[in-house]
């Protein structure tokens, strides 16, 4: 099975570009066709929050068109720049949507492949409700070897400025992880670059920006302001699992 992850686009209409000195509706449009030409081609693409840069229904729309050339399957998690009733309403097609979290899983290939919803409503941090987590907990008891899709990294990644804003009131979490000798994968987003972290019997990776990348070290300005981004290519990961053996790779973007 192969998995691309497409994280943090930040996506918002070209008339409000750019993000953070990037065109980001563009640089997505660059992934969706290197995506669509990869051989071998994707099974599924999963889409690892802040889908849009401001939770307009204008940044939706817009995501959506871009998308829709996309040959594959594609599954999207939140983040904290995503707004739910509107994601919910233009990305699921809801009527009458409302801010319930969303999470699901998916069985592929074997696989069961769980999106969590992490975002803590206004925090740029994260966190899981004990309601989620009793279901993580039911879905890892299957058996089945699984991967966790999720925004925030459950774990510090070694950044001061990033580890403050991961997944907070993680020990409840990482207790599940731990107890579920099934889970080989967690795939991450949020800090805009690739980092991993191994845990007892499953790795977390992080996946850098379709969008725009952070500095480790954000530049404090004269006036006080800090510029986080920097100029480096958009990219996302590859994922390819093989039974029990999974490898996994960055694809960079050349516009």
């Amino acid at each position: 099975m192969r998995i691309v992850q497409l994280s943090d686009p930040h996506v918002v209409p070209a008339a409000k570009q750019p993000v953070h000195g990037q065109d980001t509706l563009e640089r997505l449009r660059a992934a969706v066709n290197a995506v669509n030409r990869l051989d071998p081609s994707p099974d599924i693409v999963v889409m690892t929050g802040d889908q849009s840069n401001d939770g307009t229904e204008a940044s939706y729309r817009a995501l959506k068109d871009v998308l829709s050339p996309l040959r594959f399957p594609c599954y999207m998690a939140t983040g904290n720049h995503d707004y739910r009733p509107v994601f919910r309403r233009v990305m699921l097609g809801e009527s009458g949507a409302g801010s319930a979290p969303y999470y699901y899983t998916l069985d592929r290939s074997g696989y069961r492949i769980i999106v969590l919803d992490t975002q803590d409503e206004g925090e740029v941090s994260g966190r899981l409700d004990d309601g989620q987590l009793d279901w993580l907990e039911q879905e890892l008891s299957s058996g089945l070897p699984s991967v966790i899709c999720m925004h925030h990294p459950p774990v510090p990644v070694g950044v001061a400025w990033m580890d403050e804003l991961i997944l907070l009131d993680n020990t409840r979490f990482l207790e599940i992880c731990g107890a579920a000798a099934s889970l080989r994968l967690i795939l991450c987003g949020h800090v805009h670059h690739d980092f991993r972290m191994d845990l007892e019997h499953a790795t977390v990776l992080t996946a850098p920006s379709v969008g725009l990348q952070f500095r480790k070290d954000p530049v404090i300005m004269p006036d006080g302001s800090r510029v986080i981004a920097t100029d480096e290519p958009a990219a996302f990961r590859i994922v390819d699992i093989d039974g029990p053996r999974w490898k996994t790779s960055i694809h960079q973007l050349v516009l």
